[in-house]
């Protein structure tokens, strides 16, 4: 009786640590679809931008914030705030116009910011991912405003003993 126990316990720990683990794993392969989803999203904005030019707002463009302080990414859209503004041409385009608070709307119907899962950390070179269309070009910039080709985003749970990292690059393609 005594050996069942053992081994029922045994046993017992075995599945108790295995399922902290594959919770970390979860909650780490959905965080990523997320993000990976509200890239897109933005990406897909941009478009929809491009095809609604003739409306009144004039929208730009749309992108992506990540925030390392405070641990959040948010989709904000590129909007000049006076009437009459028009778009940057593709040339023209660069961090400090897309970076400017005065153009930035950061919140639209359109748009939100999110907070990752308790427990996971976002980590990336990248602050800013932008979708200029029609193509839609992707811009990426770094917290200086430096462009950057690929960028890793690495999401990593509270106890560093899992990760997962997604990648964007330059013609705005989002790999895991």
């Amino acid at each position: 009786m005594l050996v069942v126990v053992a081994i029922s316990a045994m046993l017992a720990t075995i599945a108790i640590s295995y399922g902290g683990i594959e919770r970390d794993q979860t909650g780490l392969s959905v965080e990523k679809t997320k993000m990976a989803e509200f890239i897109l999203q933005a990406r897909s904005l941009a478009l929809a931008t491009y095809k609604n030019s003739n409306t009144l707002v004039n929208t730009c463009g749309y992108g992506v914030l990540i925030n390392n302080p405070p641990n959040t990414y948010s989709i904000f859209a590129y909007t000049p705030v006076a009437a009459g503004i028009p778009c940057p041409s593709e040339g023209d385009a660069g961090y400090a116009s897309f970076s400017d608070a005065s153009l930035q709307e950061p919140s639209t119907d359109e748009t939100w910011q999110v907070q990752p899962q308790d427990g996971i950390t976002i980590s990336s070179a990248a602050s800013m991912i932008f979708f200029f269309p029609p193509n839609p070009d992707t811009f990426i910039f770094d917290t200086n405003g430096s462009p950057l080709g690929q960028v890793p985003i690495v999401l990593t749970t509270s106890d560093k003993a899992a990760s997962t990292t997604i990648f964007v690059n330059s013609a705005g393609e989002v790999n895991f």
